[in-house]
């Protein structure tokens, strides 16, 4: 049985479902955030009090907080949040990099004490794991090579542009799927 307490967001076709459901299998408690979460009903069968199904309808900062209040409550802080990026995840390293670091900076375009108030929200060793689909033309040792390249590119772009980025980690769905360890650079 592993510590880790997962919550994932984003996912496309069932994604998410086989994201949560190997990582119940291999131990981990999972919540799971999106709009509808009646998808989840049979893992909430399969695995009772280790998994979370969260209906989010609103990204206030208020809704959040009491999001974050109530995965605490329920399964205890939050080690690795992945967040399933669907189309952002596809294209040249360069491209998903860009258009990742685009969305992180967005998230924080209200400025730098916006982005510090929400690190206060959510712990500071947690790891934000960006789960993209695998290329089928390309192999996975090359997958692998990409996806460091875009953990490396978005890494300097965040020291070039001063905002607080957390430690991000790219990997497949299938890589996680298949239990590969999620550790994110420092």
């Amino acid at each position: 049985m592993t510590n880790e307490i997962w919550c994932i967001a984003g996912g496309e076709n069932g994604a998410d479902r086989r994201l949560a459901d190997a990582l119940l299998r291999g131990g981990s408690t999972v919540a799971i955030v999106g709009r509808d979460v009646a998808p989840f009903a049979l893992l909430v069968d399969d695995y009772a009090d280790a998994i979370m199904p969260v209906e989010l309808t609103a990204t206030t900062p208020q809704a959040l907080a009491e999001l974050r209040e109530s995965i605490e409550l329920n399964l205890g802080e939050v080690t690795h949040f992945g967040v399933l990026v669907g189309e952002l995840g596809e294209g040249t390293a360069e491209q998903v990099a860009e258009r990742l670091l685009g969305k992180l900076q967005g998230a924080g375009s209200h400025g730098v004490a916006r982005v510090a108030e929400r690190a206060h929200r959510w712990p500071a060793d947690a790891q934000l794991i960006l789960v993209r689909e695998a290329a089928a033309e390309i192999e996975a040792a090359d997958q692998l090579a990409e996806n460091a390249d875009i953990e490396e590119r978005i890494r300097v772009a965040a020291e070039q542009s001063g905002l607080p980025v957390p430690a991000i980690c790219v990997r497949t769905l299938e890589e996680l799927i298949r239990g590969a360890a999620v550790v994110a650079p420092r």
